[in-house]
């Protein structure tokens, strides 16, 4: 089945692009692609700081920092590498891209002891994007997107405020994950509940609601998981387990009730994105209708 055709099948408008290449090196899609998803690095805030000691502690060697750093070894190098993502993004002609706000090291993800809080984080990344936010056209609007990291996380109406207002580029917006808001409150046992946290959470935004114009739709109850793991790095600290261990937390699972549907009346946003977990276009098949089913 081509991707036109399983986008026809579902009944939705178009795919959101994860966007990690350069534009040579994956297919052109333009034609269904509504959004793009930029590249992101969770851990990038020592590099842009400088931080030699704590780099050097995150990679065993240079080589390993700059293949992580897609080539780049200084600041502008990586704003660099930052300007060809957007291109390649934009070479898919989306009306909006998705661009992620939070930083953790491969340590903290495990113990949560973060080295930076939610403004110094926040901050920084303003100050990335607004570097390179002239590379965007105008018409193309930018969201910025939760997780339950340190940075935008959603949960505090203030420190929404302290980012917008560093953002030097008009026709932004919030880009609301429904699972990664989920994240930050391990008490949620139900769809219920999450629904009713999340749009108390919107709600407590007050009028940066209304910067919300788009939603990565998932369900994500792993609060069993967030409460009981060990708050230590793993001795057998590897990709596998690092993997294994975010999946553990953000579920991506589909809503299976109206609960769905709740979220979405509360938000009203204008692009809603199914992001589901999935190995297999058979096995999303099922996944996507079933969630489908509750959210329309």
């Amino acid at each position: 089945m081509t991707l036109a055709g399983l986008v026809q099948q579902l009944g939705v408008d178009g795919i959101e692009q994860f966007v990690y290449r350069d534009p040579e090196t994956f297919p052109d899609y333009k034609e269904l692609t509504i959004g793009a998803h930029l590249n992101y690095w969770p851990y990038w805030m020592d590099f842009w700081l400088r931080k030699a000691k704590r780099l050097q502690q995150q990679f065993r060697s240079i080589h390993e920092r700059q293949t992580y750093f897609k080539t780049a070894m200084s600041c502008d190098e990586w704003l660099a590498v930052i300007r060809r993502n957007i291109c390649a993004a934009i070479s898919q002609k989306p009306e909006y891209l998705v661009w992620h706000v939070a930083e953790a090291d491969t340590e903290t993800i495990f113990t949560f002891d973060f080295h930076y809080d939610d403004r110094e984080v926040l901050a920084a990344s303003a100050d990335v994007f607004n570097a390179v936010a002239d590379e965007i056209p105008a018409n193309v609007t930018v969201l910025f997107e939760n997780l339950w990291w340190p940075g935008l996380r959603l949960t505090d109406a203030r420190k929404v405020k302290f980012f917008f207002e560093r953002i030097e580029r008009k026709n932004v917006g919030i880009m609301l994950d429904t699972g990664h808001l989920m994240n930050t409150n391990p008490r949620l046992r139900t769809e219920a509940e999450a629904a009713d946290y999340v749009c108390r959470t919107v709600d407590k935004l007050g009028p940066y609601a209304e910067l919300i114009k788009g939603v990565h739709l998932s369900c994500s109850l792993s609060g069993k998981y967030l409460r009981s793991f060990e708050r230590k790095v793993p001795a057998d600290l590897n990709a596998e387990a690092i993997w294994r261990h975010i999946a553990a937390i953000d579920r991506h699972k589909p809503f299976t009730t109206t609960a769905a549907k709740q979220i979405l009346q509360c938000v009203q946003p204008q692009y809603v994105n199914h992001e589901l977990a999935y190995e297999t276009i058979e096995e999303m098949i099922p996944l996507m209708q079933q969630q489908l089913s509750v959210a329309r």
